[in-house]
């Protein structure tokens, strides 16, 4: 019997994950598998903590434990909200930017290898059905998770996972 379509899906997360953990880890950087909730959704421009946690689907204080260990290694800092002066904005350090640069970087360099394995036109067909299924501007994640014509209906739930956004790194016993 084939592999079914989530653990393939988590297979392909986990390798790319791993891989640029390790990417992070010989550059220097003092990354662990918890910090990668904060890391996937922190943008260049910040974000508040509340809303990290929401797009992670994870608590405040789960969010508040990862910035206390990205703070320590020097990848973020936390400043008073601007608009609230009650909140706070989380943002990369320059550190923390070299990090997301590395990250990338070993992203598209995973990219290159997959399309070379794969060949330039299967790499984009996938690259386009993914982005279709996971990360149409728009839809909501029922829409998103619609099941196909035919196949059985599951309840299902949606974290984003953009591949344009920093996909911080994660080891393989993370999950």
């Amino acid at each position: 019997m084939p592999k079914s379509i989530a653990l393939l899906l988590r297979d392909a997360y986990r390798t790319v994950d791993s891989e640029v953990l390790a990417a992070a880890v010989r550059a220097g950087f003092e990354i662990q598998p918890g910090h990668a909730i904060v890391l996937r959704h922190l943008g260049e421009d910040g974000a508040r903590p509340s809303e990290m946690a929401a797009k992670a689907q994870v608590s405040r204080q789960a969010i508040t434990k990862a910035l206390d260990g990205l703070e320590r290694v020097g990848l973020v800092r936390r400043q008073p909200d601007p608009s609230d002066g009650r909140g706070v904005t989380v943002h990369y350090t320059s550190r923390g930017l070299a990090a997301l640069q590395i990250a990338r970087t070993r992203m598209n360099e995973l990219e290159r290898a997959f399309t070379s394995q794969v060949g330039a036109k299967q790499w984009a067909t996938f690259r386009t059905v993914l982005e279709t299924l996971f990360d149409s501007p728009g839809q909501s994640g029922a829409q998103a998770n619609a099941p196909v014509s035919g196949a059985p209906s599951t309840p299902q739930t949606t974290k984003s996972l953009s591949p344009r956004s920093p996909a911080p790194p994660a080891s393989n016993n993370a999950r």
